[in-house]
């Protein structure tokens, strides 16, 4: 009786963190946000890890994207990775220039695991979303995350060439 019960508590174990998902939406992809300063003066954007933005589907009803931490346990593996320390404060992009960011196209969920909890993610459907990013005009702005404009842009999934441009200054 007792090997039984251990294969079972073993079986129920694996299944908290499987990879197993319930939708069957296309395989995601990745997307490069192309985040271009088209304005002369520096802009700023503010990390926590992740650059401060938000993705919303605007599916009826809209809903934000949770997306994937910068060091998220999957629940499809046994084990976690240790992570460090990551980058908190401003990043500058210069007059002209372009900075990218990369989104895997899933939506995060998060389940109780035997070591925390980890992230089960979900391929998003096709359909329209929107990108907004907050937009400082001095690092010291960014960094007290004060006085931001919204850069936004909506855009269509699958996202032809897997490519957004975003513009985060305004023209002259």
């Amino acid at each position: 009786m007792k090997p039984l019960l251990i294969a079972a508590v073993t079986a129920a174990l694996a299944g908290a963190c499987s990879s197993k998902t319930t939708d069957a939406g296309p395989p995601p992809s990745t997307v490069t946000f192309e985040l271009r300063n088209d304005s002369a003066p520096t802009l700023y954007l503010f990390q926590d890890c992740l650059l401060d933005l938000t993705i919303t589907s605007l599916a009826d009803p809209p809903h934000v994207i949770e997306r994937e931490g910068p060091c998220g346990c999957d629940c499809g593996v046994a084990s976690c990775p240790v992570c460090g320390p990551c980058f908190q404060g401003p990043r500058e992009v210069a007059g002209g220039a372009v900075l990218s960011e990369y989104w895997s196209t899933v939506s995060v969920t998060y389940e109780p695991a035997p070591t925390g909890s980890c992230e089960r993610k979900h391929s998003l459907p096709p359909g329209q979303y929107r990108i907004d990013i907050p937009v400082y005009g001095s690092a010291e702005d960014a960094a007290a995350k004060t006085g931001a404009r919204t850069a936004t842009q909506t855009f269509t999934l699958p996202v032809p060439s897997d490519s957004v441009s975003v513009a985060l200054g305004v023209s002259p």
